[in-house]
């Protein structure tokens, strides 16, 4: 009589934890809404903005400078309908209340530092009359006319602020952190009927 010997192969099973499990979906999770976070940032940083928004009289504008002479850029010293880039020249009160708003934000670009850009109400022949933000003491609104004929200053400009449109790189990373944890979600609903499914049976 032959003795048979019978060997049974019992399939191995790999089995994680599906605490264990979870847990590495969630790091991953937690790098792709990170790597979308941080393009975000990047591309909406404040030094892309070089300008200072103010709002005057209900109305957003961007503030910048130039640095010149007045002689050398008499087309600038105008209101904007006339091709000038000074919505306050010839008024008193708006280049007052520019000045204001604006404050020490652009910083202080003149007479050593101290005094901020200059917001021109009027000139003629060479001289300015116009506010400027002293640094102080004491610190804040002064009216500033240069003795000098056509003196060198830093001068304030502004145009109708309009906001940025939102950049393709942190839309696009958004729409992949978001594509990505909806499959994670999905794989995480269907691991324990997996792992279920693929245990031996009694």
């Amino acid at each position: 009589m032959q003795h048979v010997a019978v060997v049974y192969i019992i399939p191995m099973v790999r089995f994680h934890a599906p605490a264990r499990h979870s847990s590495r979906l969630g790091q991953r999770f937690q790098l792709a809404l990170g790597a979308a976070a941080a393009l975000a940032a990047i591309s909406l940083s404040p030094g892309s903005a070089q300008a200072y928004v103010v709002t005057v009289g209900g109305v957003q504008y961007d503030v910048t400078t130039f640095t010149g002479t007045y002689s050398a850029n008499t087309s600038k010293f105008a209101l904007p309908a006339n091709g000038g880039v000074m919505p306050w020249w010839g008024s008193f009160t708006l280049a007052n209340q520019f000045t204001v708003a604006v404050g020490n934000g652009l910083g202080f670009l003149n007479e050593g530092n101290t005094l901020g850009p200059l917001f021109v109400r009027f000139a003629a022949g060479g001289f300015v009359d116009s506010y400027g933000w002293r640094i102080g003491p004491p610190q804040g609104l002064e009216i500033v006319r240069p003795l000098q004929p056509d003196p060198l200053y830093t001068w304030a400009q502004a145009t109708l602020y309009t906001a940025p449109a939102p950049g393709p790189l942190p839309l696009f990373g958004a729409a992949a952190a978001f594509g990505f944890s909806r499959k994670l979600r999905k794989r995480i609903k269907l691991e324990p009927a997996a792992l279920g499914s693929a245990l031996p049976q009694a």
